[in-house]
């Protein structure tokens, strides 16, 4: 991130990020909806909260319109050179891919604690979003049109946008509902602040690789 907000990072090594994040971030979007139906009785007893929860995930399948999010994604990937089957059709690279796994077994084996503790990691890419964007714009001479992968995350995950209550603070408030009724059931290991930090242990590790690894090589 420094020498992106310096200027200083490559253009093949900004590809190579934006190539793995691509598909993570497709992948977590399906899986925000399977969450949906996995803890549907826990939204069902906490009624009040399930307005705003289902909204966030029609918002990402939906906004700006179908297929939502993947639609903005795809926007700035062509802006910095990647076409569609690049980025939704070919391979993450190996440290790319193992965040969508991690995410992956948290939604589909995980407790509801452990993964409202992983989805606090949400709100810092807000503040995230908001450096990538600036850093193309002022650095790699895209349009504030086109990196709007990032604006429109930036706004999303931090704040009240379009009526809608941002990805964030949602987030928190799920998580102290969860504590609140003492649905603490975690596997050995796995609690809610190493779930979080891993999430942001594994963009480390794909921010390295993009590094070591520019794309095209």
């Amino acid at each position: 991130m420094t020498q992106l907000r310096a200027g200083r990072l490559p253009l093949p090594c900004v590809r190579r990020f934006f190539k793995d994040w691509g598909l993570f971030s497709v992948e977590v979007v399906a899986l925000n909806a399977v969450s949906y139906y996995v803890h549907l009785p826990f939204f069902v007893r906490n009624y009040d909260l399930l307005p705003a929860f289902t909204e966030k995930i029609a918002e990402e399948l939906v906004s700006p319109k179908p297929p939502g999010h993947t639609l903005i994604l795809l926007e700035t990937a062509a802006a910095l050179g990647l076409s569609r089957q690049e980025v939704l059709e070919q391979p993450a690279s190996a440290s790319g891919r193992a965040i969508s796994d991690y995410c992956r077994h948290i939604f589909q084996a995980g407790s509801i604690l452990e993964l409202w503790g992983m989805h606090v990691y949400e709100e810092t890419l807000g503040h995230w979003s908001k450096q990538w964007a600036e850093a193309l714009i002022s650095h790699y001479g895209l349009s504030k049109q086109k990196v709007v992968y990032f604006t429109a995350h930036a706004e999303a995950d931090l704040i009240q946008h379009d009526g809608r209550m941002g990805h964030g603070p949602l987030n928190r408030m799920i998580l102290q509902r969860i504590l609140e009724q003492g649905m603490t059931a975690k596997k050995l290991g796995y609690d809610p602040k190493y779930c979080a930090f891993t999430m942001v242990d594994l963009q480390s590790l794909m921010e390295n690789n993009a590094i070591e690894n520019p794309y095209p090589a």
